[in-house]
């Protein structure tokens, strides 16, 4: 029997919280929960909390009383309770693991741990760089030929190229637009169009070849090409941004008008700035100029930014970070601001 749910926060390292007198619970809180294929840490707080980034405190995390950190599943029965008049989730002793059998009497798989925020809606990022530096990717290896026989590259072509000196996989790149301060408008970083993946086979000589794995859109001739990095999704557990953090949303990933649940978002925050990847931000709509008259004569005032949903950060680069819309009360766009989720 798994001790708790608390176990799956302490596999992410993170120390034990103070327990805050004023967590509040939603009203229509179930007190027993069965999880379901699809679910997410977030998702599944967000039944019993308005503010799901503060799930650490519901599930009274105590690294001291863990020994061996556990992971929830699908069919994993989930019990609310209160200690010390404080409300607490966790496993419910003597639940048996809900599994349904399908007509054929057959039981479903039921092996994928329950994820921090959808894995499916960020895992083609975390495979791919996208802020380079332009001195060094101007220095990058670079495609110098296709296929006689082919006027565009498809999978399985083998193309040409100067600089390779490694095999294994390496990702083909074009360079994509910068990414400007709303405000600023100095260049924060430029974001890198991904081409498709290729295979280095051959290494003598001046030339090399590569083999194309496959085509994200198409990959051209003068494409650069880079390393391909170590997939590497870490379930980072949200917590809320410092106080101290605002900024604002630079870019709407792919070119999107306004950016709704589960879209990438770009902001002008990055290491330097002190932000770290499960950073959650609470998204905040600019203000409206609205034209009035009064005693003053006609003026335009600006109204207040009101909040408008929260965006979870999974990827961190020096200057800027990507985020995650989860949730979101109407489309998000340049311009609008982030800051801490406990401010309203």
């Amino acid at each position: 029997m798994r001790k708790s749910i608390i176990s799956f926060a302490l596999a992410l390292g993170l120390a034990a919280p103070a327990f805050a007198a004023d967590l509040q619970l939603k009203a229509d809180a179930p007190s027993r929960y069965t999880v379901k294929r699809g679910d997410t840490l977030w998702s599944i707080s967000g039944r019993y909390l308005s503010s799901p980034w503060k799930w650490p405190r519901l599930w009274r995390m105590n690294q001291g009383e863990i020994k061996n950190p556990h992971w929830i599943y699908p069919g994993d029965v989930l019990a609310l309770d209160y200690v010390d008049g404080q409300p607490r989730l966790s496993l419910a002793r003597g639940a048996q693991r809900e599994v349904k059998l399908s007509p054929q009497v057959r039981v479903e798989t039921l092996d994928q741990a329950v994820a921090s925020i959808p894995a499916s809606a960020i895992e083609p990022f975390l495979k791919r760089p996208l802020v380079v530096d332009m001195a060094q990717f101007l220095q990058s290896p670079k495609l110098i030929a296709g296929p006689e026989e082919h006027l565009t590259v498809a999978t399985g072509d083998r193309v040409y190229a100067t600089g390779v000196n490694e095999a294994g996989t390496w990702q083909a790149y074009r360079l994509g637009k910068p990414l400007l301060d709303p405000d600023t408008k100095k260049v924060l970083g430029v974001e890198a169009t991904y081409s498709g993946d290729l295979t280095a086979d051959k290494l003598q000589g001046d030339v090399q070849t590569l083999k194309v794995r496959n085509v994200s859109e198409e990959i051209l001739v003068g494409d650069h090409l880079m390393r391909a990095p170590q997939q590497n999704f870490n379930n980072y557990a949200p917590h809320p941004a410092d106080a101290h953090l605002s900024g604002k949303v630079v870019s709407v990933y792919n070119g999107v008008d306004g950016a709704a649940q589960y879209s990438t978002i770009v902001l002008n925050l990055g290491q330097s700035q002190g932000v770290e990847n499960g950073h959650v931000f609470g998204l905040f709509k600019k203000g409206r100029p609205l034209e009035i008259k009064d005693e003053q004569g006609k003026r335009t005032v600006t109204l207040p930014a009101e909040r408008a949903g929260n965006a979870f950060v999974y990827r961190v680069f020096d200057k800027v970070s990507y985020a995650l819309v989860l949730d979101s009360r109407g489309p998000i766009y340049v311009g609008d601001g982030v800051a801490s989720p406990e401010q309203e």
